[in-house]
């Protein structure tokens, strides 16, 4: 049985942040990250157990007190939660994260590892193997153009 970590809310506002990591494009007919599910990927496996992987519960503490944090700065500078924030000003959210330089609330860690931490799972959710809550019906492969088997089709 999978059991996915954040709530509701905190999946949608991954779900804006890992569309900015991955936004896709549809002339080239790439998906975004949040139409192949690398959020639910993130969901799924910091609900796994934490023998699967060594660092579950640090993200597990991680992920919901960074997103909150994100959003309580999104709201306070920009008048919007992070899931409604404008592209550009996602954008310059996420930079000033990478660059360590966002003020305010304190975060769970240092900033520009927390940025790397939703960046690699972002790649991982959108490019993994879909038996592990991401990359929703190899769309992601599908569309760079990776072999698929019979029964990922």
């Amino acid at each position: 049985m999978q059991v996915e970590a954040l709530t509701p809310t905190e999946h949608a506002m991954l779900d804006a942040i890992m569309d900015r990591l991955q936004p896709g494009d549809i002339q080239q007919g790439i998906p975004s990250a949040s139409q192949v599910g690398a959020a639910r990927y993130v969901s799924l496996l910091l609900g796994r157990d934490p023998p699967v992987y060594y660092e579950v519960p640090t993200w597990r503490t991680l992920y919901p007190k960074a997103i909150a944090v994100l959003d309580q700065i999104a709201q306070t500078r920009f008048g919007a939660s992070l899931d409604k924030l404008k592209g550009e000003d996602l954008d310059q959210l996420l930079r000033s994260l990478q660059a360590g330089t966002l003020t305010g609330p304190s975060f769970p860690a240092a900033q520009p590892l927390i940025f790397k931490t939703f960046l690699k799972h972002c790649y991982q959710g959108c490019f993994g193997d879909p038996r592990w809550g991401g990359n929703r019906q190899a769309k992601m492969w599908e569309a760079i153009g990776y072999p698929l088997r019979p029964a990922e089709r």
